[in-house]
């Protein structure tokens, strides 16, 4: 799906119908008859856990049936789109696809806040930020995994690895280390398999994958305040997509493809589609996020004994792997039209804002929990268990703009996103579509410039009181999370 922008976003779909939006939205949102509560979201590997939950839910005192329908990530921003306009949003949702910051979304009136019990509250007041979570004192939303991962994870068959002669316990680490195990592997197959898949047809996740690889490259920046991976270095607060980090990532990639080791028709593919066809044997390797065994495994037990991971690629042996990321964002969000926020709010309260719960998305092995020290004790394969160990070495906090002025909220909803994304010029470096690769990243870089500058402007008009150097971090280091006071506890 293209993303969406914030005019699309914001604006009425005057020529779709209600009927047209009931019927892409599976039936209508929020709230649905009688006492049950509608729940939309993107998690698929928390599915079993969250029907095991609302099954509790549903007979408990005051707890209420939950409907529950499970969306592509490509796919769920434009129904989330279509279910506000026709006034059907779900009583409880995740912003999958929506591509807008936090900020602009309570703006534009896609949200209400929670009524957390205090003892929810405390259980969770460590993750809550203003500017991400909290707008003008009030609580929105709170995080459910921790902010120690990358997406750009090497996921590999242990079993055609093997075959080729290659030690699935040493995994390639480089760029060359990967292409010739990819050329290896597919010789060794007899062509029954490929080197490599991967979701080509999601550019919002290969921008995500992109950055995490020009990082662990050594690209000290990172996320801007605008959602997703933003190529804007940490000490001076400047747009450098076309570093030499993010032009040899990129190159690799391609150079994947000009190897044909990459399956044949994954330019189109999404995840789900990509990650079966991978456990199925298509492929040796697949380039996906922490959550990839929760979901392959849920649909194909079996594979855990083939199942394998390797870190980050970097280009040289020399390079030490260090990642940086931003506190993660809310994930559930309430509906501003629900007829049922009490009876919303409970659920969370007592089930999602507790330490069992990050026990439960570790052993569905999402994305790490909140409580990221739960993994250890949980019932996750040792892949992931061992994945998880590398993001505790290598993946620090960032410093994050809207943290350090809450003010940028208001840059962030006037910001208009630049397309194409990286994740487009990525997509189309692959494709063939994007020749001059260096050329369209450093376009991306003056247009993300130009408008950021603009939206700076138009936020001051209205009273903002915010600059570019809200956006640079001098006192930024490598390898270290970056000090409080900006990430103060409450």
């Amino acid at each position: 799906m293209t993303a969406m922008t914030r005019r699309g976003f914001l604006a009425a779909a005057g020529a779709l119908t209600v009927a047209t939006a009931t019927g892409a939205c599976g039936g209508g949102g929020g709230g649905a008859g009688g006492n049950s509560l509608t729940w939309w979201d993107h998690q698929n590997q928390l599915q079993k856990t969250k029907a095991e939950i609302f099954a509790k839910f549903a007979k408990s005192p005051g707890g209420a049936p939950v409907q529950y329908t499970y969306y592509n990530p490509a796919k769920m921003g434009q129904a989330l789109q279509l279910a506000k306009q026709s006034g059907q949003l779900p009583d409880l949702r995740t912003n999958a696809g929506l591509n807008i910051p936090a900020a602009a979304l309570v703006a534009a009136g896609w949200a209400q806040p929670l009524n957390l019990s205090d003892a929810a509250e405390a259980r969770v007041a460590d993750s809550l930020i203003e500017g991400l979570h909290i707008f003008d004192g009030k609580t929105y939303a709170f995080p459910i995994f921790s902010h120690q991962t990358y997406s750009a994870v090497t996921w590999f068959n242990t079993e055609l690895v093997s075959r080729a002669g290659l030690d699935p316990q040493a995994p390639p680490k480089t760029y060359d280390e990967f292409r010739a195990a990819a050329k290896k592997v597919q010789s060794a197959s007899g062509g029954e398999a490929y080197g490599w898949i991967w979701n080509i047809g999601m550019p919002d996740r290969l921008g995500e994958q992109i950055h995490d690889l020009a990082q662990a490259a050594g690209f000290a920046g990172g996320h801007a305040g605008f959602g997703g991976g933003v190529a804007v270095r940490y000490e001076t607060g400047e747009f450098a997509y076309q570093s030499d980090e993010y032009l040899n990532a990129i190159e690799f990639l391609v150079s994947l493809r000009q190897d044909k080791v990459l399956v044949p028709g994954a330019n189109s593919w999404v995840d789900d589609v990509a990650r079966a066809r991978w456990t199925a044997g298509m492929a040796a390797y697949y380039f996906d996020g922490p959550w990839c065994p929760g979901v392959a495994l849920k649909d194909t037990p079996e594979f855990g004994k083939k199942l394998g991971v390797g870190p980050i690629l970097v280009p040289d042996a020399d390079t030490t792997v260090a990642t940086y990321h931003v506190p993660q964002p809310g994930d559930y969000w309430l509906s501003p039209t629900t007829k049922k926020a009490a009876v919303a709010n409970a659920l969370l309260n007592d089930y999602f804002a507790t330490e069992e719960y990050s026990l439960q998305v570790a052993n569905t092995m999402s994305q790490p929990p909140r409580d990221i020290s739960v993994v250890d004790r949980s019932e996750a394969h040792p892949a992931y268990k061992q994945l998880v160990g590398w993001f505790k070495e290598s993946v620090f906090l960032a410093p994050d703009p809207v943290v350090g002025n809450k003010d940028i909220q208001q840059v962030l909803i006037e910001y208009k996103p630049v397309r194409p994304t990286v994740g487009d010029i990525v997509q189309g470096a692959l494709t063939g579509d994007v020749t001059d690769v260096r050329a369209a990243l450093t376009k991306l870089s003056s247009d993300s410039a130009k408008e950021r500058d603009r939206a700076i402007k138009a936020a001051k008009s209205k009273g903002a009181q915010v600059s570019p150097d809200d956006y640079a971090f001098p006192n930024w280091k490598p390898r270290k999370d970056y000090p409080e006071p900006m990430y103060a506890k409450r």
